[in-house]
């Protein structure tokens, strides 16, 4: 049986807003995680068996949030803020920079993004970018 035209468009219109749903669902977990780490008496939270500080979950959490736009660390901050946390800059630059470093993270000259957001296109400018720091 042959799809019409319509047909189509109906259930990519379906998928979608599936997709949205998915995404804001993804957005309220986060925030969650976000609430529970602020939340501990510490600061830390579990996660992984390893325990990792509040300021990483929190950027990490942006950085899930922001998706494929990234962030670098005033956005970060400003994030926080409208979130009614307080983070330092200087702090977020440094967690980003080791996340770099560590991989968990891309970093095209301007923004931050976790790898599974990476484009290709975004992951050769990086290369570039660090060909071109290096000589």
């Amino acid at each position: 049986m042959a799809a019409t035209k319509a047909d189509m468009q109906r259930l990519i219109s379906q998928r979608d807003q599936l997709l949205k749903e998915i995404e804001a669902l993804r957005n309220k977990v986060s925030g969650i995680e976000m609430a529970i780490s602020l939340l501990e008496g510490d600061g830390a939270i579990k996660q992984s068996g390893k325990r990792q500080s509040g300021l990483k979950t929190v950027i990490l959490n942006l950085l899930e949030e922001v998706g494929t736009t990234g962030l670098n660390a005033t956005s970060a901050v400003e994030m926080a803020n409208r979130r009614g946390m307080t983070i330092q800059a200087a702090s977020v630059s440094s967690t980003l920079s080791r996340f770099k470093k560590d991989e968990l993270v891309v970093y095209d000259g301007e923004r931050y993004r976790l790898t599974k957001f990476a484009s290709r296109e975004s992951a050769e400018v990086h290369n570039l970018w660090r060909a071109a720091q290096a000589s």
